[in-house]
């Protein structure tokens, strides 16, 4: 069955990354160029390169390793209004940082996390979820040799990530710009952060914070404003 939104539907059954409340906060937070070129780093079923194209007018490169995954993206998109503008690549971050020139105004990514934690049995997903077949490290690095000079890249990680994501950043010429702390429900502690890095930070970072569920397990005012152009909530 489609995950049906206000303005494009998704189907997940054959992609790695499936739809999920991280894509949704982090697509819904995002905040890319109105125009320009945006690249989506592990697509999965494209929702992420989905939600950039519905907020802005700029041409969209959904990547990812994992065939089927490229397939069921490329459905989604042909179907949506924005078909013009979005396009599918077989391929990892590693190879086409290798093989292009290109340079893009911002890189969105919800990326492989886990690391020395127990792997699923599928090889797919331990592709798309841990680090194996692409670190932190990496990513910051291809990331940055792909930015323009006034790019930006946001994405979303577990918090005993963060300050290596920083020191990783810093090191390659880009500063963290914006930061949302999310918890799951009041009085939990944080579940993910997301961050927005640029080429011209100025040394101070935005904070904001997000919680999901109300104590009687229904979604936070702050969410349903958040992703209210996206969810029939």
């Amino acid at each position: 069955m489609a995950f049906r939104f206000k303005q494009f539907s998704v189907e997940d059954t054959r992609s790695t990354m499936r739809v999920g409340t991280d894509a949704m906060i982090l697509g819904a937070w995002a905040e890319p160029p109105k125009q320009g070129f945006i690249l989506d780093i592990g697509t999965g079923c494209g929702i992420l390169a989905l939600m950039m194209a519905q907020k802005s007018k700029a041409r969209i490169d959904a990547i990812d390793i994992d065939h089927p995954s490229c397939r069921e993206a490329a459905l989604n998109f042909k179907n949506s209004p924005w078909n013009d503008r979005l396009s599918t690549i077989h391929t990892s971050i590693q190879l086409l940082a290798a093989t292009t020139s290109f340079r893009y105004d911002y890189i969105i990514t919800n990326p492989p996390f886990f690391e020395h934690q127990l792997k699923s049995p599928s090889i797919r997903k331990n592709q798309s979820r841990h680090d194996q077949e692409l670190t932190l490290a990496e990513l910051v690095s291809q990331i940055a040799s792909l930015l323009t000079d006034q790019g930006r890249f946001a994405l979303i990680l577990p918090p005993g990530r963060i300050l290596n994501l920083q020191e990783l950043s810093m090191k390659q010429g880009v500063f963290p710009l914006r930061q949302l702390t999310i918890q799951s429900r009041p009085g939990k502690g944080p579940k993910r952060i997301l961050l927005e890095f640029g080429r011209t930070g100025t040394g101070k970072t935005g904070h904001a914070s997000l919680t999901i569920l109300d104590t009687d397990g229904k979604y936070t005012p702050g969410y349903l404003y958040l992703t209210n152009s996206f969810h029939y909530l």
